[in-house]
């Protein structure tokens, strides 16, 4: 039962990777889970959640023998400190060597975000750097070019919408959700022949054979924020969905 006095709630996580593929080639209605790898989840009263994935693979031997996931190595921790004035939540993610079925693979993915809130005010959010490196579709390599700045703005849904709207940046919507990217390009290095089946369009690449990469996503409501390094729309050879490096804070004052 509640006594009427305020206290902070944290909420905040920060997730390794995850998959399900619900085909293989032809062979439909499937359910191959890669459960939540590295996945760090912080309680209502904050402190500090952390988790570490060594090695891990999904193999598969029908419809024929083939590797659909594999990461060599997931830390990841998130933290809710009160500090007397303010509130800071903080997590991270760092992911080493991501491949999915046998066909892309990812040698480096890191999230940090860094939350500050002071009761009765917006949160001042920051980042020390978010990249992912080495990313390949075959044997062509996709160079991004990331831009922190959208992160620093995600304070509430209508601080994200109004930094987009000074700048002339499109912002997208997906349900109750301002939808924006890190991602500021995207360029393909490789043989012309091995990039005919790839196109980019804004932080998504669309994969012949494959299906799409959506990179460095942000997702903004009310005073959440969430970011997706890397998402998988699978629909070619696999079909199916999933992530590596997501991360979400929120918080807010309570009654207790």
């Amino acid at each position: 039962m509640s006594n009427g006095s305020a206290r902070y709630l944290f909420a905040g996580h920060a997730i390794g990777a995850a998959a399900r593929f619900h085909r293989l080639y032809e062979t439909e209605n499937l359910n191959h889970v890669i459960p939540t790898l590295g996945g760090s989840v912080l309680p209502i009263t904050g402190g500090r959640s952390e988790a570490r994935q060594e090695a891990y693979r999904y193999d598969v031997d029908a419809p024929q023998k083939r590797c659909l996931f594999a990461v060599d190595q997931i830390e990841t921790w998130v933290e809710g400190r009160d500090l007397g004035d303010h509130f800071e939540t903080e997590l991270s993610v760092d992911i080493s060597g991501l491949h999915v079925v046998e066909k892309l693979h990812i040698d480096s993915v890191r999230l940090h975000l860094m939350s500050e809130r002071k009761p009765g005010e917006d949160a001042v959010v920051s980042t020390n750097g978010s990249r992912i490196e080495g990313l390949r579709l075959g044997k062509v390599e996709a160079r991004l070019t990331i831009d922190e700045e959208p992160l620093r703005h995600t304070a509430t849904a209508d601080a994200f919408a109004a930094w987009h709207s000074s700048k002339a940046r499109p912002l997208g919507k997906a349900g109750e959700y301002h939808c924006g990217t890190i991602i500021r390009d995207i360029q393909l290095a490789g043989l012309e022949k091995d990039q005919q089946d790839l196109s980019v369009a804004g932080n998504v690449i669309v994969w012949k054979g494959f299906g799409r990469i959506i990179l460095g996503e942000i997702h903004v409501k009310g005073h959440e924020r969430r970011v997706t390094m890397v998402r998988l729309a699978m629909g070619s050879d696999a079909g199916g969905t999933g992530t590596a490096g997501d991360g979400q804070s929120n918080g807010g004052t309570g009654t207790t």
